[in-house]
């Protein structure tokens, strides 16, 4: 009987779970790789919770930080356009012992003239204006102009090619033996305008504007001795159509507002001095006296105090006409201007006189015998008519003179020490010419011609 007891309370016992494991001995029954994947999730998902929630310091919170960017040295890495210089028209040659006693024999400047002040001794320089077969082909020389005791002509030559970028030199020019003084070198200046300063120390050029080079628009003070360049100025932002330099300063008209700009000649980095003008173009000219200036433009002539650049006088003009030249003919206020295929004027006592119906380039005027010298349109003529008359004393035509050149005057100056005129052409000849006494005709020296 109590077998059976103990047979019952053991069954009862298996079906009410004693012998049931506890949770824990379960949980730990899991396999050990199993254990150490659920710790690792856990603990990367814990780490990510962490990261998102980092709550930002103080002074932080929605500040944007700019991405730094390195940026290209264009002016290091992009290479500079070259000028292409032939200077194949230029020699320069030692002069020996022999030739220094040869040299001596020719006609020399005086000793108090500016020439005989740049006279080298050691060394021959020889030039002809280059001649380009570009276009239509011919020389480039944009201006040339005369010291004032015209003991010295400087001529600009442009170097490169059309399309640029473009240099210059000026070549200085000994005007009593035409021996080559001195030829400056710009490797990077356009030369368009040039002019002596009253000292005839120095020499005021306009720079035109090279994009390729980027060099502005610059008016630019030079030293005709050692070429070197004394002082700037960019006060001028457009182009000019002329300069002058005079007793009060250099004048420079922008081609592109109604103003003057006037520069002190000591320096003319200082700011400029603007006179209101009622032109946009214009052309300078100085009296034989050097007391007056005048700039002649498409409405008016303009006439100034050079010493102090206060306006005299304003002479209306047709609107119609653009002057390329302008000259003083005989007195303070007669002005003769010409433009290229109209007629020439002379302005004097408040009236206008013709004295030419088709202009070439060219004007001039003879102070010492009081003659107006101009080319006509017509076969390039040369005339010589006085003033204010108009009586034509003499005519001539380059072309059909021995040694026989062609071309427009683009320049032409009375030279009294040599009672000559000198002219330039557009075919780069530089020609002197004067009359054999009393007769029509004409005699003609061939100082210069181009080199191809």
């Amino acid at each position: 009987m109590i077998r059976i007891i103990l047979m019952i309370f053991l069954g009862l016992s298996l079906v009410t779970g004693c012998g049931k494991k506890p949770e824990n001995a379960a949980s730990s029954s899991k396999s050990p790789a199993g254990k150490t994947e659920s710790k690792s999730s856990d603990s990367r998902q814990a780490g990510e919770k962490k990261e998102i929630e980092k709550p930002a310091k103080s002074g932080e919170e929605g500040k944007y930080e700019k991405p730094v960017f390195k940026l290209k040295n264009w002016e290091k890495d992009v290479k500079k356009p070259e000028v292409e210089d032939d200077a194949s028209n230029i020699t320069v040659e030692k002069i020996d012992a022999d030739e220094k006693d040869e040299s001596d024999k020719e006609i020399n400047a005086p000793a108090e003239s500016l020439a005989s002040k740049l006279v080298n001794k050691s060394e021959k320089i020889l030039w002809n204006p280059k001649w380009y077969f570009e276009g239509v082909g011919g020389v480039k020389l944009p201006s040339i102009c005369t010291s004032p005791d015209l003991s010295v002509m400087a001529i600009i030559e442009t170097t490169g090619t059309d399309k640029g970028p473009n240099g210059s030199r000026i070549v200085l020019i000994n005007t009593y033996n035409w021996q080559i003084l001195r030829i400056h070198e710009f490797q990077e200046n356009k030369f368009k305008n040039i002019c002596f300063l009253p000292d005839g120390k120095r020499l005021a050029l306009w720079s035109e504007k090279q994009s390729l080079l980027k060099k502005p628009y610059e008016l630019i003070i030079v030293g005709i001795e050692k070429g070197e360049i004394q002082s700037t100025s960019k006060d001028i932002k457009t182009d000019v159509s002329d300069i002058i330099a005079v007793q009060g300063g250099i004048m420079a008209k922008s081609s592109e507002e109604r103003t003057i700009f006037c520069f002190d000649p000591s320096n003319i980095s200082k700011s400029s001095k603007v006179i209101k003008s009622s032109n946009l173009q214009g052309v300078f000219a100085v009296s034989p006296e050097n007391d007056r200036v005048v700039l002649a433009g498409e409405n008016s002539i303009e006439m100034f105090d050079s010493a102090g650049l206060e306006q005299i006088k304003q002479i209306s003009l047709n609107e119609n006409y653009v002057p390329d030249n302008a000259v003083f003919a005989g007195k303070s206020d007669w002005i003769a201007v010409s433009s290229y295929n109209k007629p020439g004027f002379l302005f004097k006592d408040g009236s206008k006189k013709q004295f030419c119906d088709i202009m070439g380039h060219s004007l001039a005027f003879n102070a010492e015998e009081k003659l107006l010298v101009f080319e006509k349109y017509l076969n390039n003529e040369i005339c010589v008519v006085d003033v204010p008359d108009f009586n034509e004393i003499a005519k001539f035509t380059p072309s059909s003179i021995n040694p026989k050149t062609k071309g427009t005057a683009i320049y032409a100056v009375y030279l009294k020490h040599l009672n000559k005129y000198a002219v330039v052409d557009s075919y780069g000849n530089l020609c002197l010419y004067s009359k054999y006494l009393k007769s029509k005709k004409w005699r003609k020296q061939l100082v210069l011609s181009s080199k191809n």
